[in-house]
């Protein structure tokens, strides 16, 4: 036991950043953070006050977003350890197998214990969440069929949106148009991680991108951006009241260029989802801290 928790206190450098194999297994500042920021924005839209039911609903994103995370790394330890310098650390030997399983055995304990403290009619989608996450890279391994993966990455980031909103609101109109684009915004997130993938992945898998080719899915990235931006214009300027979607003109505005950028330099094309992610973790955060307070001073 002692060598497993010696194993996940080794960092390494990044750059200028140390960073323990444990930080890189859980990927939190990846994707996890995304994924507590879309949750918390369902909960402020749907709901001006919140009770103790949103710090487990937090516990439960974090907690069930890393197990994920470590179970799709232990699926990939093969598969990434041919690539140069590979973010997970099952693949380059700084962590066993044996700690990976041991951290995501506790990281599911942790995500049932708070499904157990949430109300009772968000258990479907949790349960969907967890089945999803092991089927991505075990026994289906839908990240391998083409046309799956993306339908898991665009509900997956949904769910988290659905978990907040629905635990102090009904379904409506509002809701659903906030899942709708949540899909959306996953679907764009994948088909990103797979065209920067490509070469990794081409003889090993057969998701999306390898299907329909490179150019065509930056094609699709950029239709699915303007089709965002028309939506949200649509239901701002015509149907009037959704006044909550102006925060999130930024997401399109900002990432439409580095795509376009990316579709025409290869050099960029290897280096641009990390800082599309990092430039998406930004305005996501400011995105639902403006919200926050046009809400509070009764704007929205």
């Amino acid at each position: 036991m002692y060598s497993i928790f010696k194993q996940m206190s080794v960092s390494y450098t990044s750059g200028r950043v140390r960073i323990t194999p444990l930080a890189r297994l859980l990927r939190f500042e990846e994707y996890g953070l995304l994924s507590l920021i879309v949750g918390l924005f369902g909960v402020f839209l749907g709901s001006r006050s919140v009770d103790i039911a949103v710090v487990y609903l937090v516990v439960f994103i974090i907690s069930a977003s890393a197990f994920g995370f470590v179970v799709n790394d232990i699926s990939d330890r093969e598969l990434d350890a041919h690539t140069p310098l590979p973010r997970n650390p099952l693949a380059d030997g700084s962590m066993s197998l044996n700690s990976a399983v041991l951290v995501s055995a506790v990281l599911l304990l942790i995500t049932l214990v708070s499904m157990v403290l949430l109300p009772e009619k968000l258990l479907w989608i949790e349960v969907l969440v967890l089945v999803m996450f092991v089927t991505y890279s075990f026994l289906i391994e839908s990240k391998n069929i083409a046309g799956l993966d993306l339908v898991y990455h665009a509900v997956l980031p949904m769910f988290c949106g659905m978990l907040g909103y629905l635990l102090y609101h009904p379904l409506d109109l509002t809701g659903i148009i906030f899942f709708s684009l949540l899909a959306l915004f996953g679907l764009i997130s994948e088909l990103l991680n797979e065209i920067r993938d490509i070469e990794k992945d081409q003889n090993t898998r057969r998701n999306s991108v390898m299907i329909i080719g490179e150019y065509a899915a930056f094609q699709w990235t950029i239709a699915l951006m303007v089709l965002a931006l028309m939506l949200c214009a649509f239901l701002v300027s015509v149907l009037m009241g959704h006044y909550w979607l102006l925060p999130l003109f930024p997401f399109g505005i900002l990432l439409v260029k580095p795509v376009i950028r990316a579709m025409n330099d290869a050099s960029y094309k290897r280096t641009f989802v990390e800082a599309m992610n990092t430039q998406t973790k930004k305005v996501a955060g400011i995105s639902l801290f403006v919200f926050c307070a046009l809400r509070f001073i009764g704007f929205l």
